[in-house]
């Protein structure tokens, strides 16, 4: 009796274990979504502060060497960036880069996405010269992993865009039709996504006088 009362007391041990590591995981994965619930209805001080709130859970349940913490970060980094805080934002997603591109190696997809956020927040503080090395960066990636894809199209639209800007109009117009292509071959025609990239072609068509 006494062994049958130690193994049920060992159960409940275990079970208690299990029931804390998972309370753990179902926390973050409930501040995260609310985090991006909050986003998406533009209520960014709400976002941002469950954002900041699955950081510290995802540190505390995982440890920083679990995609679960950059992918916190990266949370916080996009609160900001539609946030129009861009230096912040782009501090938190170069940590968050920095983490999972030493897990993963630079080549990986997922570090190229970060990659992409990165670059929309550089170029969205008008440093197009850096912004171009890393939607550079993006597309190489993005063909190689994905050859003709709406992924890589709209890697090669914000080339396009990044190239627009900085009025080098000549380099950016083949690199739009490339991407509009792609868009056509892959989303369809009347896709928003092909009506965006059209809007960016005709601006540069503008500039070069046709």
């Amino acid at each position: 009796i006494m062994v049958l009362k130690l193994r049920a007391a060992f159960a409940v041990v275990l079970l208690a274990c299990t029931v804390q590591v998972s309370a753990g995981e179902v926390e973050w994965k409930m501040l995260t979504d609310q985090a991006n619930l909050h986003l998406q209805r533009g209520s960014l001080q709400q976002a941002e502060l469950f954002a900041r709130e699955a950081i510290t859970e995802a540190e505390r349940s995982f440890g920083q060497k679990h995609r679960a913490y950059d992918q916190s970060i990266a949370t916080l980094g996009l609160v900001l960036r539609f946030a129009q805080r861009y230096p912040e934002s782009e501090r938190e997603f170069r940590r968050a880069l920095a983490l999972r591109e030493k897990a993963l190696g630079p080549r990986d997809p997922s570090v190229a996405i970060l990659v992409n956020n990165l670059a929309d927040v550089v170029q969205a503080q008008k440093k197009y010269a850096e912004a171009e090395k890393l939607h550079r960066r993006v597309l190489v990636v993005f063909e190689k992993t994905y050859g003709d894809d709406p992924k890589t199209a709209a890697s090669l639209n914000n080339l396009g865009a990044n190239l627009h800007a900085q009025g080098r109009n000549a380099e950016a117009e083949p690199v739009l039709r490339r991407a509009l292509v792609m868009k056509e071959k892959t989303l369809g025609i009347n896709s928003p996504s092909v009506a965006h990239t059209l809007n960016n072609l005709a601006q540069v068509l503008e500039a070069l006088g046709r």
